[in-house]
C-alpha cells in the first residue's frame, strides 16, 4: 500500500510537471507515463544518460511518443531536470 501511494504521488507529480513543460501526457494508473513530444527527447536524454522507451513501433503511435517509468522521487526529479534542459 505505501509503494502504490509513493508512486500515485509521484506519477502526479511528474505529470503536471511534463504537461507544464508542454509535453502531452496520456494519463495513466500504471507506474509508467505515455507522453507526446514533436522534440527527440530519446536522443537528448541518452546523451545524457537517462534511458526512455521510445514508442515509435508501438501499433497505434507515431514518432514522438515514449514511456517513462515512475521511479524514486530522486530519479524522477533528475529526469524532469534534464527535460526542462533539453526543452528551453
Amino acid at each position: 500500500d505505501k509503494t502504490r501511494a509513493l508512486i500515485r504521488a509521484e506519477r502526479a507529480r511528474m505529470e503536471e510537471t511534463l504537461a507544464g513543460l508542454g509535453l502531452r501526457v496520456i494519463p495513466s494508473e500504471a507506474n509508467f507515463i505515455l507522453m507526446y513530444s514533436t522534440r527527440d527527447l530519446f536522443s537528448g536524454l541518452k546523451d545524457r544518460g537517462i534511458l526512455i522507451r521510445d514508442c515509435s513501433n508501438y501499433r497505434g503511435l507515431r514518432k514522438g511518443y515514449y514511456r517513462v517509468a515512475v521511479r524514486t522521487k530522486e530519479e524522477n526529479q533528475k529526469l524532469l531536470e534534464v527535460l526542462d534542459q533539453i526543452i528551453k
